[in-house]
């Protein structure tokens, strides 16, 4: 009764403006759209309260940028860390970010994907974290990758075997819409390895492929699936719909025991 009152009055024109600012607000509340640190995003409660009392050994960043989900895993863990990087740019940012920690960080200047090539990844020089190799991309407001360069990708998978990883504590993917790539090429690590916890960045990007939260959720069935929220986290469904919304957030998929 209250809603049907609510919507007939609310509904109208005249409140749009404040009906998207409340449904702005109700979402950041559920975890969407805080992206301005690791702080208010979540992610610095997780490594810091969840992760590392775990006493992690391994940890992969697949998508490191310039650095600072790197240096924040190394400065509240004990691990050793394997960054992937391919932007050259931003690779030599990650290499000066860690360069106090190279007996704990292994620095790939590679791309992680469904196999091994050499792609073409597209990026704005002024705005690095949104390079991607994903021409779909482009059509986020925000992004304007014009510029772009070639370099080599890897599959996880294939990366494990040849460095012998049987065991992998945590796996960080946040490659701006390539997500699903690095779920094709990393398909026995996922099953057989099973890391503890894998962290995916959910964004706008994903509705211009096509791919939901629940397409994730769906090749991870060993998993449950929490939302991060600032200093917290929440266990979600993925299979609802407000699980599923493209805006800005990070899930971690945690193997069940």
């Amino acid at each position: 009764m209250i809603a049907n009152i609510y919507s007939r009055i609310f509904s109208r024109g005249f409140f749009s403006k404040i009906n998207n600012r409340i449904l702005l607000l109700a979402l950041r509340a559920r975890g969407y759209n805080n992206f301005r640190n690791n702080s208010e995003s979540g992610e610095s409660f997780f490594i810091e309260k969840i992760l590392s009392p775990t006493n992690p050994r391994l940890c992969i960043d697949i998508g490191a940028n310039v650095g600072d989900y790197t240096v924040e895993l190394l400065s509240k863990t004990n691990a050793s860390i394997v960054s992937f990087e391919p932007l050259p740019t931003a690779f030599q940012k990650l290499t000066e970010a860690t360069k106090n920690a190279q007996e704990r960080v292994t620095l790939e200047n590679k791309g992680v994907g469904k196999a091994a090539d050499v792609l073409t990844i597209h990026y704005n020089p002024n705005a690095l974290a949104h390079a991607s190799f994903s021409e779909e991309v482009k059509k986020v407001s925000y992004v304007s990758n014009d510029e772009q360069v070639d370099v080599p990708v890897v599959t996880l998978d294939a990366y494990c075997e040849e460095n012998n990883i049987t065991e992998i504590d945590f796996v960080k993917i946040d490659t701006e819409g390539f997500e699903s790539e690095v779920f094709e090429g990393a398909k026995h690590t996922f099953a057989v390895i099973k890391p503890k916890f894998i962290q995916i960045e959910f964004n706008w990007h994903q509705l211009f492929r096509n791919i939901s939260l629940n397409f994730f959720a769906e090749k991870l069935p060993d998993y449950d699936v929490y939302q991060l929220i600032p200093n917290g986290w929440i266990k979600r469904d993925a299979k609802d719909p407000l699980t599923n919304i493209y805006h800005f957030s990070n899930f971690i998929f945690v193997r069940k025991t």
